[in-house]
């Protein structure tokens, strides 16, 4: 057999290999999902009598019964005895989630510019700045945190957190400047001959050519603060947002029909699936700048 033909058969058994690792690894992460929603169309028994084959009885109320319990039961009693329903809980969670994905994906963003695209010294110690703090461990750091929050009066408040997540002391830094760093600067050169200001060079010129990573920051870190529910617990006790509901709905002994919970779940994934399916294209496309002609 000759040294091509060898190759040639190594390559098409590792594609193979790689092939088979891949449906493996779909078929483990897919059957929790397909199981849990199967499971939230049974009724209360059918869920331990008939554990991994399909409803054969529906639950009370329908086909979409256990959906219309769980929206109805999602609710969240605060220490105050304050009850929110899920619909108070959603708003909370736009407030919270809308503010911060704003705050924490605009300052890296700006901050990442202005390091990459103006020589100053003071830029590259922040850069230096940066690249130790995501280093160096920070453990132990959240009583402090909790009681400067309460210092500022920023506890129990939407603002105080929108403030609190304004920082640039993170991965998308990096992105971001990796972004920046990659628009040629004759687009910028260009502009100031035509006279265009600092700002509207900024906003005008180099943020549009980086919208597509911007726009992918901005979904990321929407799912992230969307399914955070430990930020909130701890400083929106008295303002529960959705995933806090969904959370205690899901470990207290209120509800006991598994399949209810199991729906309540599913429901609220469902906002971040739309998302991922309006932007999908953003999410999986490769970034690519160009267009300098001469």
């Amino acid at each position: 057999m000759s040294k091509s033909r060898k190759d040639s058969v190594m390559t098409n058994w590792l594609m193979i290999a790689i092939f088979a690792i891949l449906a493996i690894y779909l078929i483990v992460t897919l059957a929790p999902i397909l199981w849990a929603i199967i499971s939230s169309f049974k009724d209360y028994n059918e869920f331990y009598d008939n554990v991994l084959g399909f409803p054969t009885r529906l639950p009370e109320g329908g086909l979409f019964g256990n959906y219309a319990s769980a929206f109805v039961d999602l609710t969240y009693t605060t220490t105050k005895i304050e009850k929110f329903n899920i619909w108070q809980q959603v708003g909370n969670s736009l407030l919270y989630v809308c503010g911060c994905t704003i705050t924490a994906t605009l300052t890296p963003c700006l901050v990442a510019y202005v390091v990459a695209r103006f020589n100053y010294k003071f830029l590259k110690i922040l850069y230096a700045v940066v690249i130790v703090t995501m280093a160096l461990p920070i453990v132990g750091s959240l009583p402090a945190e909790v009681r400067m929050a309460k210092t500022l009066g920023f506890y129990q408040e939407f603002w105080g957190l929108w403030l609190m997540k304004a920082n640039f002391l993170g991965t998308y830094f990096l992105v971001f400047y990796a972004q920046f760093t990659m628009i040629p600067k004759d687009y910028t050169e260009a502009a100031k001959v035509d006279g265009a200001s600092p700002f509207r060079i900024m906003t005008q010129i180099i943020l549009p050519l980086a919208w597509s990573t911007i726009s992918t920051v901005l979904v990321l870190n929407f799912v992230m603060f969307w399914n955070d529910y430990q930020t909130p617990l701890i400083y929106l006790e008295t303002k529960p947002v959705l995933a806090i509901g969904i959370y205690n709905f899901y470990t207290s002994f209120r509800v006991t029909n598994n399949s209810e919970k199991l729906a309540g779940l599913i429901m609220i994934t469902i906002p971040i699936v739309v998302l991922f399916a309006i932007f999908q294209d953003k999410l999986m496309a490769n970034l690519s700048i160009g267009g300098i002609k001469g």
